[in-house]
């Protein structure tokens, strides 16, 4: 038995070790969602595939056990992964249909106690649809996809910053000013106060997307790879003393939601569980056929948490 690289999806070690931490909340009030989750991932089953024409070799995941669970990080990066192509894909028709330009706007409220989180939530939810549905905003945008993200407070880990993160999908005219559909910073800010009901001018942030010519020149994919972001970020979990309370307080919360003409990106994602296997449909390439099945259980060799080949 000995120590191999994964060579086509390199972050499995890095996510399921990822996922000792959440073992640990877990584990004082809840053994079995516990055990759950630290046997997601442990057991790696492999096709080492040969292309038929070429005889190049490669390996991809085949078989392999996942929690589900919405805390856990290795989940969640093949979640990630999975929205990330179907909002892919999504965009890119839209594109073939229509021009259009991108915004990432954030919305913010005060921060809140634990105990008061799903409330805050459901508010913000409320305000949302407010908000949207106003003249203003149906003048100027065509489509919106938003993400709920929710970080800890770093001198009090009982206070928590619900907050959106939102893609906007505007015609490439919203930037002339002589148009009309423009709305700044400002606008926003007193749109989201107004939605809100509140007393105080919440913190917004709007920045338009531009894709990275070095790295990407496909806006598209520069939208994908930012929309897509775990809720929950790993270091924030390990701050919350009440990991039991998070759970309550998030139960059947909606991480991500979509409307306008973005109404349908989201078709199919309440069965993204059901497969966190398959990203793609590589699988089913007649060209590949599959050499051998190997085995990778990650497992503890003289203290090294590691991914190891079993023989």
């Amino acid at each position: 038995m000995n120590s191999d690289n994964i060579l086509q999806e390199k972050d499995f070690k890095k996510n399921k070790i990822k996922t000792l931490a959440i073992y640990d909340k877990y584990s004082s009030f809840n053994i079995k969602k516990a055990n759950q989750v630290l046997s997601c991932g442990e057991d790696l089953y492999f096709h080492l595939k040969e292309h038929i024409q070429t005889k190049e070799r490669k390996l991809k995941l085949a078989e392999m056990y996942t929690c589900k669970d919405r805390f856990c990080p290795f989940c969640n990066w093949r979640r990630q992964m999975k929205y990330s192509k179907l909002i892919y894909e999504h965009i890119t028709k839209l594109q073939e249909k229509k021009k259009l330009r991108y915004i990432f706007l954030t919305l913010t409220v005060k921060n809140c106690h634990i105990d008061d989180l799903r409330a805050t939530i459901q508010h913000m939810n409320k305000s949302f649809q407010r908000m949207h549905q106003t003249v203003k905003w149906k003048n100027s945008i065509l489509g919106f996809l938003r993400v709920l993200e929710y970080t800890v407070q770093k001198d009090n880990s009982d206070m928590i910053h619900p907050h959106f993160h939102c893609l906007l999908a505007v015609e490439p005219g919203y930037f002339v000013s002589t148009i009309g559909k423009y709305l700044s910073k400002n606008d926003f800010a007193t749109m989201w106060q107004k939605a809100l009901r509140v007393d105080y001018t919440p913190v917004v942030d709007i920045r338009i997307v531009k894709p990275n010519a070095k790295k990407d020149k496909n806006a598209d994919a520069s939208v994908v790879a930012e929309m897509c972001k775990y809720p929950l970020k790993d270091t924030d979990i390990a701050k919350i003393k009440d990991f039991e309370k998070l759970v309550l307080q998030l139960k059947n919360i909606r991480n991500i939601n979509a409307g306008g003409i973005f109404k349908t990106i989201l078709k199919g994602t309440e069965k993204i569980d059901d497969d966190l296997i398959h990203i793609d449909d590589e699988n089913k390439d007649e060209l590949w056929i599959i050499i051998k099945k190997i085995l990778y259980s990650f497992e503890n060799h003289n203290g090294k948490m590691d991914y190891y080949k079993k023989d």
